[in-house]
């Protein structure tokens, strides 16, 4: 005797079957990759949230086949098929989203969407299915918007694991059939989506604290690790936001598809709201602090976006800009320390970060060359190695000589150390740590940006002592 097909299983898009909110993702990819275009898409959310919707669809063009799938919903639902039901796509979702999905999937039975005119959500979709499949049907969903769906359900699936959806399930009487929790965000990964390991960066706003000996005063010192502070919840924030921009790059990426944007842990709408709030209360934090250091990490942040939006697809420019960057940094630390200006210094950060930068690039494109790869949402081909290595080594040089010029005409005539003479020391360590620097990259076996892998490697921390040691031997 046949046993008896189970009923169709019904399957929404957003937040079930895939990890993110779909309108939010287009929303985001528009107003980065064409703002002037999202601005006249906004008006149509008077004509109702299904032509906002058809909008933003049409204008995104979202890539399907890298969405962030959920394994766990993607098996469940090979497995209904393999007992012979049928599975449907429903939901409240554009249209073109849900075809793109269903023809990269090739899953369902049937796909129903908004079309444009009509929203199909809540009373809706509920209103939709039960005329359509009268027999009844299976239903995973993810948000309150289900509500009505899972009480004409024969079975409720659940998805994301929300203590509100289970509190509101229980007061409908509703008892899930199965919960799909995912893993829920840890310490170690709201570390590494903020990159709070990059905060190691903002070490550069003590160094003119330290070479200007001002560390003798407390106010002072207390001065630059409020700023430092303040400077990394706005650096935060704008990884936050890069990691926005770059979705659909970071999911292509073997190793960046991991993030937490990328794969989905992380909503759209959340971190929106985090970056938010990181970054003004660093920008708050700033002008309360000095509004010199505000202006610089003001200007900081204006770059860091630029560079989000369109300047790191430029090729060589991007190098430029990161190099700026930390430049800002140690000009960051000048208004912190209300230390003098120093041209030599500022021209010695700009080319060493800039040289950092080519080095973090080169070895990007050897890895990618040996895999078979262009490196996504980059302006480089894997050809422009030769490039790349040639200018990074002269940039390279040319800091070490850069850093010679600074200990001549601007440390050793003020006076600020009893032997200055010892301090030359310090470009020969530097140079054999570029030497390093840039014979892993030449290798492809750079795989952290420069600077955060000097914080991982031990021959670089004996650069750092030995500059260390010459430093001291130089104070007296």
């Amino acid at each position: 005797m046949t046993a008896p097909l189970p009923p169709p299983l019904i399957v929404d898009l957003d937040g079930t079957l895939v990890r993110t909110d779909t309108l939010v993702e287009s929303a985001v990819c528009v107003a980065t990759r064409a703002p002037m275009r999202f601005a006249t898409l906004l008006p149509r959310v008077f004509k109702g949230r299904a032509a906002l919707k058809h909008a933003l669809a049409d204008a995104a063009r979202l890539d399907c086949a890298t969405l962030p799938y959920d394994a766990e919903i993607l098996a469940f639902i090979e497995k209904r098929k393999a007992s012979g039901g049928q599975v449907w796509l429903v939901t409240a979702a554009d249209a073109r989203i849900a075809h793109g999905v269903a023809d990269h999937l090739k899953l369902f039975d049937g796909v129903i969407a908004s079309d444009g005119a009509h929203n199909l959500k809540g009373p809706n979709k509920a209103a939709a299915l039960a005329a359509r499949f009268p027999h009844g049907f299976d239903y995973i969903g993810d948000a309150r918007a289900d509500l009505p769906v899972w009480e004409k359900a024969d079975h409720a699936y659940v998805a994301g694991g929300s203590a509100a959806v289970a509190r509101a399930l229980k007061e409908q009487g509703i008892t899930p059939a199965r919960i799909f929790a995912p893993a829920p965000m840890r310490g170690r990964d709201w570390a590494k989506a903020l990159r709070l390991h990059q905060w190691s960066k903002n070490i550069m706003l003590f160094v003119p604290l330290l070479l200007g000996q001002a560390f003798h005063d407390p106010a002072v010192v207390a001065r630059v690790l409020c700023g430092f502070i303040a400077f990394g919840l706005v650096a935060s924030a704008t990884y936050l936001f890069n990691d926005m921009n770059d979705l659909a790059a970071d999911r292509t990426h073997p190793a960046k598809r991991y993030r937490a944007l990328a794969s989905g842990r992380l909503s759209l709408l959340k971190g929106t709201a985090i970056g938010a709030v990181m970054l003004i209360a660093g920008m708050a934090g700033a002008v309360f602090i000095s509004p010199g250091f505000a202006l610089v990490l003001l200007c900081y942040l204006v770059v860091t976006l630029a560079y989000s939006l369109w300047l790191k697809a430029q090729p060589l420019l991007d190098v430029m800009v990161i190099g700026g960057l930390f430049t800002l940094r140690v000009q960051a630390g000048v208004e912190l320390a209300e230390q003098p200006q120093s041209l030599w210094l500022t021209s010695f950060a700009m080319i060493l970060f800039g040289s950092l930068a080519l080095a973090k690039r080169h070895a990007e494109l050897i890895r990618a060359a040996a895999d078979g790869r262009t490196v996504a949402g980059r302006g480089y081909l894997a050809s422009d190695t030769p490039l790349t290595v040639s200018l990074g080594i002269a940039t390279a040089a040319m800091s070490v000589l850069v850093m010679l010029f600074y200990m001549q005409f601007d440390v050793a005539g003020k006076g600020l150390y009893d032997h200055p003479q010892r301090l030359f020391f310090v470009p020969l360590v530097l140079g054999s740590w570029l030497i390093r620097i840039w014979v892993k990259a030449h290798r492809g076996a750079l795989h952290d940006d420069p600077v955060v892998f000097a914080l991982k490697d031990r021959v670089s921390w004996l650069h750092g002592a030995m500059i260390g040691v010459c430093w001291l031997a130089a104070v007296g």
